[in-house]
């Protein structure tokens, strides 16, 4: 038997962890940062409080004394209801004791006096000259993102090179969900994907909750946030989306193949962001958007030379050192030099006459989307946001749109700003305006390929 598994062995008999709770400590054994959940009822704020103990009773067993974790929530509330009315329950008496006056639980002596500090996050700064070995966030996406980097900041001890912040939390359309579930870290953190890890678990894998839990809570939540509670699925919490049917099997890590055709699909703004989007159909059919960009204030000859760049970028070549200096028709030179391939097609938004011009100019053909009107009677907008919903998950369940993960902002905008107005919602209703930029830029490209004039073309 290996040592790991006679630790498992060992602290089994003291918390009785399932099988996904293991599988959470696993992880967090080996990683910087662990999100733990993702659902409601599957033990996440009771494995927190264990780990940390874990963690603490495993620094004493290496010779490591008096060393502090926290165990945190939004507010002092929260914390108590989850936490320290448990802990008075749970941790056996041998092991320490609660110290009220302090809000800490101490290990005794003979575990190596270590010490889980309970505190609230309402005001973070309180611990910016503190440091505890390891950092638990119960719920964290009720906290804003300033926070985790404030706990960074306090995560670090004597002796243990690999601190770590732990996390359990419900799915809600944050930053959260972004450095986790997305790995769309903030530039200054790029390159630490991999010290992230998720852990997703269900209710379904807690066999100590009861029929009546599940009959009258679990299961008797509706629409989108009993989605998200019930099955953990991180883009279902906004009520009124535009593309309801949008979930995270949309989302996928899959690369474009540069050796086969790809297009671009632009909305266009200057104040308001042009949003230009990468697209490839894959074998099969099925859409791959594969990248974008989201640019205000910018030139039109500026944001197509950051699309050849971004085709560059996806080609596996670097650009040169002097590419900053090139004007539009020496970037387009240097890319059929160097046999870079470029978008066969533009499918720009109808206001946008100076920019497909240029870009039709630079080699990239571009076309307005509304020269395919709908045939039939009504909005063509809306007649291209059914077509797009249809793609984004059909009648069986098949979902033709895949987006990668680097597409930040249409991510953004398809889970948690493109929606209705309060009180409207359907095929008749125009969404609102705003959080909309890379979403419309998408329905351009699938009304023109499969809307429209075309599609009826097909049908004769």
């Amino acid at each position: 038997m290996t040592k790991l598994a006679r630790q498992r062995i060992e602290f089994s008999q003291l918390c009785g962890f399932t099988e996904k709770q293991w599988a959470a400590t696993e992880a967090a054994d080996t990683h910087k940062y662990t999100l733990f959940g993702g659902a409601r009822g599957p033990g996440k704020s009771y494995w927190l409080r264990w780990y940390c103990l874990r963690f603490l009773l495993k620094c004493a067993a290496t010779g490591l004394r008096n060393v502090r974790v926290m165990l945190a929530s939004e507010d002092y509330p929260s914390l108590y209801e989850r936490q320290i009315s448990k802990v008075e329950i749970e941790f056996k008496p041998f092991l320490g004791r609660y110290h009220i006056s302090r809000n800490e639980y101490r290990l005794n002596p003979m575990f190596g006096g270590g010490v889980i500090a309970f505190r609230n996050l309402d005001d973070a700064a309180k611990y910016q000259s503190a440091e505890f070995a390891l950092i638990a966030v119960d719920e964290i996406t009720k906290n804003p993102e300033k926070v985790f980097h404030i706990l960074r900041g306090s995560n670090r001890w004597p002796g243990i090179p690999q601190t770590k912040i732990i996390a359990a939390s419900n799915p809600e359309p944050n930053w959260v969900r972004s450095y986790w579930i997305e790995h769309n870290l903030p530039k200054e953190m790029k390159g630490q994907e991999d010290r992230f890890v998720f852990i997703p678990a269900l209710p379904d894998e807690n066999p100590h909750l009861t029929r009546e839990y599940w009959d009258e809570n679990l299961n008797t939540i509706p629409g989108a946030l009993g989605r998200a509670w019930r099955y953990g699925d991180w883009y279902a919490g906004v009520e009124g989306l535009v593309y309801e049917t949008f979930s995270s099997e949309n989302i996928v890590s899959t690369e474009a193949n540069l050796n086969h055709p790809f297009e671009i699909a632009v909305d266009d703004g200057y104040i308001d962001p042009r949003a230009i989007l990468f697209l490839q159909e894959l074998p099969g059919g099925d859409l791959l958007v594969f990248d974008e960009l989201y640019q205000t204030k910018k030139l039109e000859e500026q944001s197509i030379k950051d699309v050849m760049a971004k085709c560059v970028e996806h080609s596996g070549r670097a650009l040169p050192d002097e590419w900053g200096d090139f004007g539009l028709a020496e970037a387009e030179q240097w890319c059929m030099r160097y046999v870079v391939p470029l978008p066969r097609l533009a499918v720009a938004s109808h206001e946008a006459v100076a920019l497909r011009a240029r870009m039709s100019s630079a080699g990239i053909k571009a076309v307005n989307w509304l020269h395919r009107q709908n045939p039939e009677r009504g909005s063509t907008r809306l007649a291209a946001i059914t077509l797009t919903r249809s793609l984004f998950c059909d009648a069986n369940g098949h979902r033709a749109i895949r987006i990668h993960r680097r597409c930040r902002h249409l991510l953004d905008e398809i889970s948690m700003g493109y929606r209705y107005p309060e009180g409207k919602n359907g095929l008749g209703a125009e969404p609102e305006d705003g959080n909309d930029h890379a979403a419309q830029a998408l329905e351009t490209w699938v009304w023109w390929h499969h809307g429209g004039q075309r599609k009826k073309a097909k049908a004769r």
